[in-house]
């Protein structure tokens, strides 16, 4: 007869091969899907292991029984800095174990830190490689500073002590900046693509700022893994204004330290930085002025002497000029008196004859304006009026005025007719008409 088996005993039948087949622990690499403490102290994990493509390749339930919890993850912490939390590498130490109603798992006994670190230490070099190969690696270093990095685009959580401690100091600084914060998500899943989103919000504005400023508070390393993205990296390199960076790290740089134009420890650094390159440049423009001052004593001294032997030359030129202009002008005052005399005398005599000739020649002038003049008044006599009316004509003047002709003459009109020994005074009958 087959022999048939309940599950219950089937599963403690295949416990009890799993536990003479795996009777030793075993150190596993695996990576951290889920990480879940429970109330009762244990924590319960999922592990995995991925191929080419992130493809999944393996999965195993896991879990640390409160007893090792507590210490292991104390332990991991402090080596690490960080918790243990999901998508974390590890190198564990586990025992096979089958229960039959939970099925098969993973008993994790230790965790070996070191290989954790080395694993994000691999991870960073491998984005920066990635970086170098793409050209973008030094692009954001090699950028000019700003000679003076006053107007600031922060990315920050608004309500973050890190981004407090930077504007306290700032502003004790004594120096005057100004601020824009764009706010974002600086820790946890979230936070690359937050940051990134405050970049490009950055980009549309970018010739109102001189740098970027990345800061954010101290914290646990896996808090920071954003600052190990390659997508986040790669924008920071590219982006054409200076990134100073100050996200808290205390233990290792991350690939934003190294592609950042400047990196600092944390933001009360950054804003230390930012006052250390105003003093800088406070101290650069006073010795360049004191320079200035110097330059241009010293010039004002070299040409206050050069016109000092410019005046003195020009003194003695001068007063040898005007000497020999003063002799020169006497000469010519006694040549100028002697010609004006002789012209003077030779003047006299030729107006004295010309005032005779013009003595002569109005004589004659005189004489014959008058022999024109007696000429013309015989001729008016000849035409005047009075001497027609001698002759026996007659002039007829109506209304004052000498009437040439009969035609228009109203009837009744009053006509003056003057003869040579009298006044008529006549009424005209009809109409003045026209001859036909």
């Amino acid at each position: 007869m087959r022999r048939s088996y309940g599950l219950y005993e089937f599963n403690a039948l295949i416990r009890d091969r799993l536990e003479d087949a795996f009777p030793e622990t075993y150190w596993v690499r695996a990576e951290i899907a889920e990480c879940k403490p429970n109330s009762s102290g244990h924590c319960y994990l999922e592990l995995i292991e991925k191929g080419s493509g992130d493809r999944l390749t393996a999965r195993m339930r896991a879990v640390i029984w409160a007893n090792v919890w507590f210490p292991l993850s104390l332990q991991f912490e402090q080596a690490t800095g960080s918790p243990l939390m999901a998508g974390q590498k590890i190198l564990a130490e586990v025992s096979v174990g089958f229960h039959e109603l939970y099925g098969l798992s993973l008993t994790i006994t230790d965790i070996d830190p070191d290989y954790t670190l080395g694993e994000w230490a691999l991870r960073r070099r491998e984005i920066l490689r990635r970086l170098e190969e793409d050209g973008v690696l030094e692009m954001n270093r090699e950028l000019p500073e700003p000679l003076l990095p006053q107007r600031l685009a922060v990315i920050s959580s608004e309500k973050a002590a890190g981004y407090e401690d930077f504007v306290h100091q700032l502003s004790s600084g004594g120096y005057a900046f100004y601020l824009k914060l764009f706010p974002a998500i600086v820790q946890g899943n979230q936070a690359e693509e937050s940051i990134l989103a405050a970049l490009d919000r950055i980009l549309e504005h970018v010739d109102l700022f001189d740098m970027v400023v990345l800061i954010r508070g101290g914290g646990a390393s896996a808090d920071l893994s954003c600052f190990d993205s390659y997508e986040l990296c790669s924008a920071l390199a590219q982006f054409p204004l200076p990134v100073l960076v100050g996200v808290g790290h205390e233990r290792d740089k991350s690939v934003a330290d190294v592609v950042a134009h400047v990196s600092v420890k944390t933001p009360t650094a950054a804003a230390a930085w930012l006052i250390d390159r105003m003093a800088a440049r406070q101290e650069d423009l006073e010795a360049c002025s004191a320079r200035l001052e110097a330059s241009v004593r010293e010039v004002h001294r070299r040409l206050d002497r050069q016109w000092q032997l410019v005046a003195e030359r020009c003194r003695r030129v001068t007063d040898t000029f005007c000497q020999g202009q003063r002799l020169k002008l006497q000469a010519s005052q006694l040549r100028l008196r002697q010609k004006t005399e002789a012209g003077l005398a030779d003047g006299g005599r030729r107006l004295d004859m010309i005032q005779e000739i013009l003595k002569r020649q109005s004589r004659q002038l005189l004489m014959q304006a008058q022999h024109r003049l007696d000429l013309a008044e015989k001729d008016i006599e000849a035409v005047s009026p009075r001497r027609q009316l001698e002759r026996g004509y007659s002039m007829t003047l109506y209304q004052g005025r000498l009437l040439r002709s009969a035609k228009g003459l109203p009837k009744g009109s009053v006509l003056e007719t003057r003869l040579a020994d009298g006044i008529l005074i006549s009424k005209t009958v009809e109409d003045g008409k026209e001859n036909l």
